[in-house]
């Protein structure tokens, strides 16, 4: 090989040995701000992922990522088959909801009870990806409890997520003592909640009753709200055991009984009764009492809010309850104020 020769060779192999450097270059130039696209997004929300784990996945996207008390945030459901990881697309509305959001405080002094919409219409694309979103204003710093529902294939879900709110010393959580007073004054409403058994055995069915009057008169003209007459939402004071119920009509009490005769699975009664609450809406209370049926999975106190619409606005309820482990000798007979009806449609005793 000549001088010559030797010389261009060399030439070119330098330009190529640059030219693979600048791809290299590129190419890792290019991975880099991908990395950073994506640490912009997830450092522009909070990702989180209810509790408990099961056939389905729920997120909850936060944005700003770090709630300030008194800003709008945006909180962002989506809901995949854990599986699949496909959105699930086909979910039930339930009490004119898709998702039903219960927000409370630790110390439960803040109650919500939102959805997505209540500020944004339902569309055939949110349904299709599974993906719902709202905003919420947190009032006071500390920590919150988040219980999302949903309903799939005719049963209820339920995925808890904790957000830490930051904020001012104005809007500190306050002290937490148990008040198991079942007598109080809400507004211009005097309301009482009387328990069947008294006090709730652990694992028992128990009856709750609201009684209420207005400025001492007695309450005739409850409105349903959601689809129903009264929700109730229960945590214990630790935040555990999140519970959610409403209205229990004769409908519901014969169909009990008639499964009960039948010594019914737990699960196709809990089939049963959510197929008799996705009916239309009809309302059987105007007041002054209202009934609901609830098992309390453990001992412990408490906490509930109850939501009704005496007049057609919406009331907010609280109240403490203390209930007990079960012992030889504890009365567990709950005596009803719900007569069951004569039929239900597709039942027969």
């Amino acid at each position: 090989m000549t001088d010559l020769s030797m010389a261009k060779e060399m030439k070119n192999r330098r330009i190529s040995e640059s030219g693979g450097n600048h791809l290299f270059a590129f190419c890792l130039l290019s991975f880099a701000f991908s990395l950073l696209l994506v640490g912009c997004q997830h450092a522009q929300e909070t990702l989180l992922v209810g509790r408990p784990e099961g056939p389905y996945r729920l997120e909850l996207s936060i944005t700003p990522p770090q709630p300030h008390v008194g800003q709008q945030t945006s909180l962002t459901y989506r809901l995949t088959d854990n599986k699949t990881r496909e959105p699930v697309s086909d979910l039930q509305i339930l009490h004119e909801r898709i998702i039903h959001t219960f927000i409370v405080s630790q110390d439960f002094r803040i109650f919500a009870h939102t959805h997505h919409e209540d500020f944004f219409p339902l569309t055939p694309q949110d349904i299709a990806a599974a993906q719902f979103h709202f905003p919420y204003i947190f009032s006071q710093a500390g920590t919150y409890l988040i219980a999302s529902e949903f309903t799939h294939k005719d049963r209820s879900w339920v995925k808890q997520f904790t957000v830490n709110v930051v904020g001012s010393n104005e809007g500190q959580p306050g002290e937490l003592i148990a008040d198991l007073e079942r007598v109080k004054n809400f507004g211009q409403y005097q309301v009482s909640l009387a328990t069947s058994p008294d006090p709730p055995v652990v694992g028992h069915d128990t009856e709750l009753v609201l009684h209420l009057t207005r400025e001492g008169t007695p309450v005739s003209d409850l409105g349903l709200y959601l689809g129903t007459e009264v929700h109730m939402a229960s945590w214990r004071l630790d935040g555990a055991h999140f519970g959610h119920q409403h209205t229990y009509t004769p409908e519901m009490a014969k169909m009990m009984a008639v499964m009960s005769d039948h010594m019914s699975n737990p699960n196709h009664m809990a089939k049963m009764m959510l197929q008799l609450m996705r009916g239309p809406a009809r309302q059987v209370y105007w007041g002054p009492t209202l009934p609901l049926h609830h098992v309390f999975p453990a001992a412990g106190v408490y906490k509930i809010f109850f939501e009704c619409a005496p007049g057609g606005k919406p009331l907010v309820l609280d109240f403490m309850v203390g209930v007990v482990e079960y012992s030889e000798g504890v009365d567990t007979t709950v005596h009803s104020i719900v007569t069951p009806s004569a039929s239900v449609e597709g039942f027969s005793s």
